[in-house]
Protein backbone atom coordinates (compact mmCIF):
# COMPACT_ATOMS: atom_id res chain seq x y z
CA UNK A 1 0.00 0.00 0.00
CA UNK A 2 2.86 2.47 0.92
CA UNK A 3 4.37 2.16 -3.05
CA UNK A 4 0.46 3.04 -4.04
CA UNK A 5 0.45 6.20 -2.03
CA UNK A 6 4.10 6.85 -3.52
CA UNK A 7 2.99 6.46 -6.77
CA UNK A 8 0.18 9.25 -6.10
CA UNK A 9 1.93 11.59 -4.77
CA UNK A 10 4.91 11.36 -7.73
CA UNK A 11 1.82 12.03 -9.94
CA UNK A 12 0.33 14.74 -8.13
CA UNK A 13 3.88 16.84 -7.85
CA UNK A 14 4.13 15.91 -11.61
CA UNK A 15 0.47 17.22 -12.49
CA UNK A 16 1.29 20.31 -11.18
CA UNK A 17 3.91 20.93 -13.35
CA UNK A 18 1.90 22.86 -16.42
CA UNK A 19 4.51 22.73 -19.26
CA UNK A 20 5.18 19.12 -18.51
CA UNK A 21 1.51 18.40 -18.62
CA UNK A 22 1.29 20.29 -22.29
CA UNK A 23 3.69 18.29 -23.27
CA UNK A 24 2.29 15.01 -22.35
CA UNK A 25 -0.87 16.03 -23.53
CA UNK A 26 0.38 17.34 -27.02
CA UNK A 27 2.49 13.77 -27.66
CA UNK A 28 -0.53 12.06 -26.41
CA UNK A 29 -2.41 13.84 -29.20
CA UNK A 30 -0.25 13.51 -31.89
CA UNK A 31 1.29 9.61 -31.43
CA UNK A 32 -3.16 8.66 -31.66
CA UNK A 33 -3.10 10.85 -34.81
CA UNK A 34 -0.24 9.27 -36.07
CA UNK A 35 -1.40 5.51 -34.47
CA UNK A 36 -5.36 6.14 -35.69
CA UNK A 37 -4.31 7.16 -39.68
CA UNK A 38 -6.19 10.28 -39.16
CA UNK A 39 -3.41 12.04 -40.26
CA UNK A 40 -2.41 10.01 -43.04
CA UNK A 41 -6.37 10.16 -44.03
CA UNK A 42 -6.11 13.96 -44.28
CA UNK A 43 -2.75 13.86 -46.04
CA UNK A 44 -4.34 11.40 -48.80
CA UNK A 45 -7.47 13.67 -48.71
CA UNK A 46 -5.53 16.67 -49.34
CA UNK A 47 -3.28 14.81 -51.74
CA UNK A 48 -6.39 13.87 -53.88
CA UNK A 49 -8.50 17.10 -53.76
CA UNK A 50 -5.50 18.78 -55.50
CA UNK A 51 -5.22 16.16 -58.27
CA UNK A 52 -9.29 16.23 -58.56
CA UNK A 53 -8.60 20.12 -58.71
CA UNK A 54 -6.00 19.42 -62.03
CA UNK A 55 -8.84 17.10 -63.52
CA UNK A 56 -11.45 19.63 -63.24
CA UNK A 57 -9.49 22.44 -64.85
CA UNK A 58 -7.85 20.21 -67.46
CA UNK A 59 -12.20 18.91 -68.04
CA UNK A 60 -13.33 22.82 -68.18
CA UNK A 61 -10.12 23.24 -70.72
CA UNK A 62 -11.24 20.30 -73.13
CA UNK A 63 -15.13 21.30 -72.57
CA UNK A 64 -14.30 25.24 -73.51
CA UNK A 65 -12.17 23.46 -76.90
CA UNK A 66 -15.05 21.26 -77.35
CA UNK A 67 -17.79 24.16 -77.04
CA UNK A 68 -15.45 25.90 -79.90
CA UNK A 69 -15.76 23.36 -82.26
CA UNK A 70 -19.56 22.87 -81.96
CA UNK A 71 -19.96 26.91 -82.91
CA UNK A 72 -17.82 26.11 -85.43
CA UNK A 73 -19.28 23.35 -86.78
CA UNK A 74 -22.24 25.61 -88.14
CA UNK A 75 -20.22 27.72 -90.50
CA UNK A 76 -20.38 26.46 -93.85
CA UNK A 77 -17.05 27.34 -94.47
CA UNK A 78 -15.52 25.07 -91.65
CA UNK A 79 -17.50 21.78 -92.72
CA UNK A 80 -16.55 22.62 -96.54
CA UNK A 81 -13.12 22.96 -94.91
CA UNK A 82 -13.60 19.80 -92.91
CA UNK A 83 -15.01 17.63 -95.77
CA UNK A 84 -11.63 18.88 -98.18
CA UNK A 85 -9.31 17.93 -94.93
CA UNK A 86 -11.00 14.51 -93.97
CA UNK A 87 -12.97 13.15 -97.17
CA UNK A 88 -10.33 14.21 -99.57
CA UNK A 89 -13.68 16.26 -101.49
CA UNK A 90 -13.15 18.82 -104.11
CA UNK A 91 -15.40 21.68 -105.43
CA UNK A 92 -16.57 21.71 -108.89
CA UNK A 93 -14.78 22.94 -111.42
CA UNK A 94 -10.83 22.19 -109.43
CA UNK A 95 -7.80 21.04 -111.17
CA UNK A 96 -7.18 17.41 -109.24
CA UNK A 97 -3.17 16.35 -108.79
CA UNK A 98 -3.09 12.76 -107.97
CA UNK A 99 0.69 11.70 -107.59
CA UNK A 100 1.68 7.93 -107.15
CA UNK A 101 3.55 6.98 -104.13
CA UNK A 102 6.67 5.91 -105.77
CA UNK A 103 7.78 10.10 -106.29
Amino acid sequence: MRWLNSLFSSVNIWLHQPLKVMIFCMAFAFVHLVLDGTLLRLWALHRDQGLIQNKISDLLLESEKLQIKIDQSFDPNFIEQQARDRFDLVSEGELVFVFSPDQ
